[in-house]
């Protein structure tokens, strides 16, 4: 993986040069609060991101989602490092929505993509399909303590066995049990900690 992730690196900072998520989008961040959410901007830095994906071993029967993707960065990163099956990232703003569709077309047309499949979706996380997911990021943080265990709750009505990587720390609840707590380099904070979940009950209610 070493050499693909320094390449997926080195076109991630070329691809995303002029774009990021920073922008002011009134509209959509008030969207995004409507729907019970943060428009709160962050990101995972791409060196944390490879050591994510290497300690989640993906591969080519995973469905990786990103909730709250922002401008595509993890998804696209992912889906030129990994293998895997798809990538698929949700975001709720629009202006974010549009630069990740945009780049991962242009990274599609450039032959960068190693996932058989990688794709943006502008829907509300907590409404759209999910049900091929076998691991979930989310960059949590600054999400409401009612959203995340909403989430949660979604997430535990997918087949066990499920991975759940969240920024955010859960409540304690009866699905998801905490398997390890990594430490890494984000946009807001060096060595934050990164919580890793696997879904161990279902949630049949």
């Amino acid at each position: 993986m070493s050499s693909a992730s320094v390449d997926a690196r080195a076109a991630l900072a070329r691809l995303y040069r002029e774009d990021h998520g920073y922008e002011s989008d009134p509209l959509g961040e008030a969207r995004v609060v409507e729907a019970g959410s943060s428009p709160t901007y962050g990101e995972m830095l791409p060196a944390a991101t490879n050591h994510l994906l290497r300690y989640l071993q993906l591969g080519p029967k995973d469905v990786f989602y990103d909730l709250g993707s922002g401008v595509g960065k993890v998804i696209l990163q992912t889906a030129m490092t990994v293998p895997v099956a798809s990538c698929v990232g949700i975001e709720l703003m629009r202006s974010r929505h549009r630069i990740a569709q945009r780049l991962i077309g242009r990274a599609r047309s450039e032959g960068l993509l190693q996932a058989a499949d990688c794709r943006a979706r502008n829907s509300d996380f907590m409404r759209a399909r999910l049900g091929d997911a076998t691991v979930v990021y989310s960059c949590s943080t600054a999400f409401p303590t009612d959203l995340m265990m909403g989430l949660a709750a979604r997430l535990a009505r997918l087949p066990i066995g499920l991975r759940l990587v969240s920024t955010q720390e859960l409540e304690d609840n009866d699905w998801f049990s905490l398997e390890d707590v990594l430490h890494l380099d984000m946009s807001w904070h060096r060595r934050s900690k990164v919580h890793a979940y696997r879904l161990v009950r279902r949630r049949w209610r």
